[in-house]
């Protein structure tokens, strides 16, 4: 007998599950994606599908898997995977996870507090900000919150840091 279709599958094409099924991560997000704040009856299909995508490597999964344990949205709520997970999905360029990651480091959730870090994270999240102004602005006015407390020798460091990255990464 076929494994039954997932909660909400009347309104997902049948080959999107298929793929899904298949091992395809980009499907597997997909579903993850639709489900992901859809109801709280689906919440567990929006776990089952974005954690298999993000365990397959996908960017958007992973942050939506560390929303889901920080949030405890159908799961008990788990800070420590939380940022797993956006660390997961920060060291790939997701500027949220990014974020994230900054205000963990800013605030010592979970991490020891650390605010060299935490400027080096929000950093970097100016990159993936794009060219959305909003992103922008707030990354901007998160940036001078958090450098403003740092010594010029920590800014130095973060400085070098990201040389070093822009040099080893093919921006």
């Amino acid at each position: 007998m076929a494994d039954p279709p997932p909660p909400g599958a009347t309104t997902i094409a049948p080959r999107l599950i298929e793929l899904a099924k298949g091992g395809n991560v980009d499907a597997q997000a997909a579903l993850g994606e639709h489900f992901f704040g859809d109801s709280e009856e689906n919440l567990a299909a929006a776990y089952h599908w974005n954690g298999l995508a993000a365990r397959g490597g996908h960017i958007g999964a992973q942050g939506r898997l560390a929303t889901i344990y920080h949030e405890g949205l159908g799961v008990e709520r788990n800070p420590k995977e939380a940022f797993r997970w956006w660390h997961s999905a920060a060291l790939q360029d997701h500027y949220g996870a990014q974020m994230m990651i900054a205000a963990a480091y800013e605030l010592g959730i979970v991490v020891e507090a650390d605010l060299e870090e935490a400027a080096y994270w929000v950093s970097r999240s100016y990159f993936g900000a794009g060219d959305r102004p909003e992103a922008l602005e707030f990354v901007g006015a998160y940036y001078e919150s958090v450098i403003r407390k740092l010594s010029e020798e920590q800014r130095l460091r973060v400085a070098e840091r990201l040389r070093h990255l822009a040099e080893t990464t093919s921006r």
